[in-house]
């Protein structure tokens, strides 16, 4: 019996000394893992010296084995990862060695920061520091403005600039470290970097030549290669409560938006639908009275070219304050406006509404459709759209609105005058009343 037991302490002893030379040997696998050197795709030396010069001041305390990946994509775009410290940082170059685009994952939440701040301060406030990166990063740069923000715990700084006849707006952290950066030459909604990977061209914001911009083609299932695939941006639907038709445009920055109807369907007769709106990314609605006339009605939405203010990486101004009270309405549902000449505009809905124009023998009383949006604080824009025998008739008022005392309502004080506009030539997509 005792024999026995010493052998089952032998065998224990021998299972346990495996176990610790095992653990022994993950320890060290382990070490040798965390401590593993970068990898490299190219050694820094066939890095191209001036990539070098800019990550170097790009980077804050830059040092060489932080960069973890050079690479050239077929398209000739250069890519390079840098990365120490917890949080990597990408920069793309084209063939040139020019910045298109820069980003890092420590700020992956910094979209739409910069947007709630409407107030630029003049670039002379910015710390030397940050002014004097900028210059290393960017030197033929025009600097205008900054906004800046405390986000993380650290303050970053947009730059509003202009480099090579283009405006950007690179954001800086309080070291001089670039955090975000990205160019879009040609103004379609599609950087640079993006182009170059996708076949499209980077300096014309219309690769095909179909009179729709390349970054709205790709949103919108259509092909920025192929002239024949047009995006799909023109969306029908019937408002019962109203008894209009509403129509969807989806738009983009740089082009203006407009509608055309055709009562009959056929290939001629098309006439313009009231003034074209100026594209800024966002969906723009338009309205019909439905009374009959969409049973073979045809729709299209045409774009036209305006002249590109080259603002990058998507950044709307930012609307001016004013000191006057005069927020204009959510709504104009229930309320009267008069436009003169004894005409009265009197909503009924979100959609429809009456002109009342008195006369000696009574109130003659037209029925429209409206779409209402508010481009300023205090500004408004008013699109009636009338059937008439021939179709349909568009009048555009431009309303400024004001307090009426202390009692939150308000009064249209002022107003442009209703207008029509001609039609026009464009670039069209099509969509027939299901």
């Amino acid at each position: 019996m005792p024999l026995r037991y010493s052998k089952m302490s032998n065998n224990y002893r021998w299972i346990k000394l495996i176990d610790i030379r095992f653990l022994f040997s993950s320890l060290l696998i382990i070490i040798a893992f965390k401590n593993f050197p970068p990898v490299m795709a190219a050694p820094p030396e066939e890095i191209p010296r001036t990539i070098q010069d800019f990550l170097e001041g790009a980077v804050a305390d830059f040092k060489s084995e932080g960069v973890r990946s050079y690479d050239t994509h077929p398209a000739g775009m250069i890519c390079v990862e840098y990365g120490l410290n917890g949080y990597t940082s990408t920069f793309k170059f084209d063939a040139g060695y020019k910045l298109l685009e820069s980003s890092s994952d420590k700020f992956n939440d910094l979209e739409g920061m910069f947007s709630e701040i409407d107030d630029r301060l003049p670039l002379l406030s910015l710390p030397s520091e940050i002014e004097h990166s900028l210059r290393i990063l960017f030197p033929g740069l025009e600097g205008i403005n900054f906004r800046k923000v405390f986000f993380q715990g650290e303050h970053l700084y947009q730059i509003k600039c202009i480099t090579n006849s283009v405006g950007v707006f690179p954001v800086i952290d309080g070291k001089g470290e670039l955090v975000q950066f990205s160019i879009d030459r040609d103004g379609d909604g599609l950087g640079d970097a993006y182009e170059l990977v996708c076949g499209f061209n980077p300096n014309d914001s219309d690769s095909d030549n179909d009179g729709f911009p390349d970054g709205l083609e790709h949103a919108k299932d259509g092909n920025p290669l192929d002239a024949g695939v047009f995006p799909k941006i023109l969306k029908m639907r019937h408002d019962k409560d109203s008894n209009v038709m509403v129509i969807t445009v989806s738009t983009c920055r740089g082009k203006n938006f407009f509608l055309e109807v055709n009562p009959t369907g056929e290939n001629a007769g098309w006439e313009r639908l009231g003034e074209a709106v100026q594209g800024d990314g966002e969906d723009k609605e338009f309205t019909l009275p439905s009374d009959g006339f969409f049973i073979n009605a045809m729709v299209r939405v045409g774009v036209e070219g305006v002249d590109l203010d080259l603002t990058m990486n998507a950044d709307k101004p930012p609307r001016k304050k004013s000191n006057k009270n005069c927020n204009v309405p959510s709504s104009l549902r229930g309320r009267e406006i008069s436009v003169g000449q004894g005409k009265k505009l009197m909503f009924r809905s979100n959609r429809r509404g009456e002109m009342v124009e008195g006369g000696d023998k009574g109130n003659m009383v037209v029925p429209f459709s409206y779409t209402f949006s508010k481009p300023d604080h205090c500004k408004a824009r008013l699109v009636l759209t009338f059937t008439t025998r021939r179709g349909f008739e568009t009048m555009v008022y431009e309303l400024t609105f004001v307090s009426k005392g202390g009692s939150g309502e308000f009064v249209a004080k002022k107003f442009g005058k209703g207008r029509k506009e001609n039609a026009g030539q464009g670039n069209f997509t099509i969509s027939m009343n299901p």
